[in-house]
């Protein structure tokens, strides 16, 4: 073939491309970046399943606690977080990992607990002390354990006495 053959195929191609075919090459490593993060759909996400329960603390709901449940074993997943709620004010929970109230996948769990009532200072209001023992706010020393089960699990109920004021 002759370059007049190949210039005049580029010619015929170009019209295609449209007047700036460097551009498909600029958005190229675009297109592959989206088609990558539509692979990053929730279908590849590791399953959950409900998870609800109460936290009663001293014989109060601890309305505004934070629980957590840590993994036993392996992280929950890649770029999620570990399960967890803000337990409402009858003292309920449900626990969320990627979806609000979505559970947690299967597994055995170390169950962190941390209850901060706030204390008023004029028109602020700032974090008191944790009312709920220290023990209890570390994977690794809170008696708190829990075991989710793949399908339907019962009601977790954590019963804690409140720490003692020193």
């Amino acid at each position: 073939m002759t370059d007049a053959h190949d210039r005049r195929r580029t010619e015929e191609v170009r019209p295609v491309l449209g007047p700036h075919p460097h551009i498909g090459r600029l958005l190229a490593p675009v297109a592959l970046a989206a088609l990558g993060l539509a692979g990053c759909s929730s279908g590849d996400r590791v399953a959950t399943y409900p998870v609800a329960g109460r936290v009663v603390v001293g014989g109060e709901p601890a309305a505004g606690a934070f629980v957590v449940f840590h993994p036993v074993a392996a992280p929950v997943a890649e770029g999620a977080g570990n399960p967890s709620a803000q337990v409402r004010r009858d003292g309920s929970f449900a626990l969320t990992t990627f979806d609000e109230a979505d559970g947690a996948p299967a597994g055995d769990y170390a169950v962190t607990v941390q209850w901060r009532k706030l204390i008023r200072n004029g028109a602020d209001a700032l974090p008191g002390p944790d009312i709920v023992p220290p023990d209890y706010a570390r994977p690794e020393t809170t008696p708190l354990k829990a075991i989710v089960v793949e399908g339907e699990n019962p009601s977790a109920e954590f019963r804690i006495e409140a720490a003692r004021r020193r």
